[in-house]
């Protein structure tokens, strides 16, 4: 786990914190798509979409729609899952199903994309940017036209021939310094969120949650132990947040053996995978 001081805009925490800020999406996704956008809202883009109990719920990075009701989902990716396009039409699909009400009519689907920002080149065909659009097999000039977009962005690939603010964009996703107007807005936007005590202790908190679920969640068919070990954890970060322990509680979120210290300390029932 990485101290959060050392995050930067590609880990997912802070890229969504970041792009919660309305006018660095806006424009980023302007750079982006080489549109104008008069305004965008977010649409809860920190739940969980699930559309039934036993369904696969998803967690979008940003999910926001402008006012032609276009809607745009926007994920920061640093690890290459060759599973990457089949969860971009996983999430088209469900980003559809949730605009539309039993019954309606599905002429009220509007535009909509899912948009990966990647630190690697999926494809291997060294391209800075892969738009994919459904079209016919036999005549690629015949398009279907159902409104849906998918982009795939590579920091990797090559930049030449692109919009000078768009490669700036990828170069800075990259890991290099930022060198245009929106990078430096972006790149202030970072340091700010590194200094925010209130998403600090979020953070630590997610961490530890998400660290406590991955130990005691690796084998199907634990739900109940997973719950139980949620619920600890949640229970010792209360505690510690309310006493003002921060430094314990990050700690604790990357020191298994010392977060089980703490709740022994605490008399707090460990949960364990049954």
């Amino acid at each position: 786990m990485k101290n959060y001081k050392e995050l930067n805009i590609t880990d997912q925490f802070i890229f969504a914190k970041v792009m919660s800020n309305k006018n660095l999406c806006k424009a980023m996704l302007e750079k982006i798509l080489n549109i104008k956008i008069r305004d965008i809202e977010y649409l809860d883009y920190e739940d969980t979409i699930q559309l039934a109990v036993d369904s696969k719920g998803i967690r979008l990075d940003i999910y926001v729609e402008d006012e032609a009701g276009t809607v745009f989902n926007l994920e920061m990716q640093t690890t290459n899952y060759s599973e990457l396009p089949k969860r971009s039409r996983y999430y088209q699909g469900i980003i559809d199903l949730n605009m539309v009400e039993k019954g309606e009519p599905y002429d009220i689907l509007k535009e909509s994309y899912v948009i990966f920002i990647c630190t690697f080149d999926l494809f291997g065909k060294n391209r800075s940017i892969y738009e994919f659009e459904n079209l016919c097999v036999d005549d690629s000039n015949v398009r279907l036209k159902d409104g849906t977009h998918k982009m795939f962005l590579n920091t990797k690939g090559d930049k030449n021939g692109i919009d000078k603010e768009l490669k700036a964009l990828l170069n800075y996703f990259d890991g290099k310094e930022p060198d245009s107007k929106l990078t430096r807005q972006i790149d202030k936007k970072v340091a700010e969120a590194r200094n925010n005590e209130k998403w600090r202790r979020e953070y630590m908190s997610w961490q530890m949650e998400m660290n406590q679920k991955y130990r005691d969640g690796q084998k199907e068919g634990i739900a109940i132990g997973v719950k139980q070990a949620t619920k600890s954890v949640n229970q010792l970060t209360k505690i510690l947040l309310s006493e003002k322990r921060y430094e314990d509680l990050e700690k604790a979120s990357s020191d298994s053996e010392y977060q089980k210290q703490l709740m022994k300390k605490y008399n707090i029932k460990i949960g364990r995978a049954s």
